[in-house]
């Protein structure tokens, strides 16, 4: 039996490194939140998520976005929420502005847990490539969009990558406390 613990204990770190440390990821929360109107009721929903443990940044001020900077330099992490994809223009004309040479694939699909198509949800994933490489990856689920990016240096984007495929799976959108609309005097 002893000889057999041994064994187990010798054999483990051997399966470990072979695939690779788990990704340690730290979670993160974005808020959207909107004012009712005579017609529509105010949103306040929050968008959590896990990113990889080290990447460091601040949220934006008005609570919907997130950038992140690698811990070794070896790129940047981009996390946006909105509620209609004309919010995310404004991210991603600056994501353009700073990486040129940056070019999207066309979208291919994704299959993520949590994410169901027949209720009208999808994920997608656009392929970076150029100078710097990556993905950028939307995810559409419980009336909101969730905007990844990822823009890495080529030499690190295995690494990268392999820790990013964690991240999409904890994406969770929640509504907070949210008030009707005001009725009409």
């Amino acid at each position: 039996m002893r000889a057999l613990l041994v064994l187990l204990m010798l054999l483990c770190p051997m399966v470990a490194s072979a695939e690779g440390p788990p990704a340690k990821l730290t979670m993160r929360e974005l808020a959207l939140m909107t004012r009712a109107t005579k017609d529509l009721a105010a949103v306040n929903r929050r968008v959590r998520l896990g990113v990889p443990r080290g990447w460091t940044g601040d949220r934006h001020p008005n609570g919907r976005s997130l950038e992140l900077v690698g811990p070794k330099g070896e790129g940047r992490i981009l996390v946006a929420a909105a509620l209609h994809p004309d919010e995310l223009s404004d991210y991603l004309g600056e994501l353009k502005r700073r990486h040129p040479s940056a070019a999207p694939s066309p979208p291919e699909h994704m299959t993520l847990p949590g994410v169901d198509p027949t209720r009208g949800e999808r994920a997608t994933r656009f392929v970076i490539t150029g100078r710097e490489v990556g993905e950028m990856v939307l995810i559409e689920k419980a009336n909101t969009i969730v905007l990844i990016v990822t823009v890495v240096d080529p030499q690190t984007w295995e690494t990268v990558k392999s820790d990013m495929s964690k991240v999409y799976p904890t994406v969770a959108i929640t509504d907070a406390e949210s008030k009707p609309p005001t009725p009409s005097r």
